[in-house]
């Protein structure tokens, strides 16, 4: 009888704590689950532009330059860089494009010429600005893609695949 009642007194012991302890795993797991159903309700709202026609300024930072192979060129020791150059894209209605490009040495670079827009899939709506330009001065052709990035919420700017994409804004109208 007496281990009769120890066993039952173990018994009550342990679902007592037993009811303690998944309380609050109980709670936690309802607040976990209350969380993620609120995350799950709100939606990402991709990233929009409204209006591509003005202009879009953005700084391209300074960059390596690379072999054929891809690897870092090297002169005496040094790396061989491409400075930092500000880009002022003019972006217009009727399909034309403009673009000055200011190196951080001073020289600047004029260029002109036409876009394309790109469109998300099934809709109207503009993802992507594509300039063919041509250099004012000498004639060299250049084309840059004025492109939403819906991750990082912002207008990126890609030209050659050696050259870092940089983020650009809307400036003006």
């Amino acid at each position: 009888m007496h281990t009769l009642i120890s066993s039952f007194a173990l018994l009550a012991a342990l679902g007592l704590f037993a009811c303690s302890s998944t309380a609050p795993a109980d709670e936690n797991r309802k607040q976990r689950a209350a969380a993620a159903a609120a995350i799950a309700v709100q939606s990402v709202e991709p990233y929009r532009v409204d209006n591509w026609y003005g202009t879009w300024t953005g700084l391209r930072p300074e960059y390596p330059l690379h072999n054929a192979d891809g690897e870092v060129i090297v002169v005496r020791g040094k790396e061989a860089k491409v400075g930092s150059s500000t880009f002022t894209f003019t972006i217009e209605a009727m399909g034309t494009a403009e673009l000055v490009q200011s190196h951080d040495d001073g020289r600047i670079a004029a260029f002109s010429g036409t876009w394309q827009g790109r469109m998300e899939p099934g809709t109207n709506v503009l993802t992507a600005i594509v300039c063919d330009l041509t250099a004012n001065s000498t004639g060299a052709y250049r084309q840059y893609a004025l492109m939403v990035d819906d991750r990082r919420q912002a207008v990126m700017c890609h030209g050659t695949s050696t050259e870092p994409p940089f983020e650009v804004e809307f400036s003006a109208p």
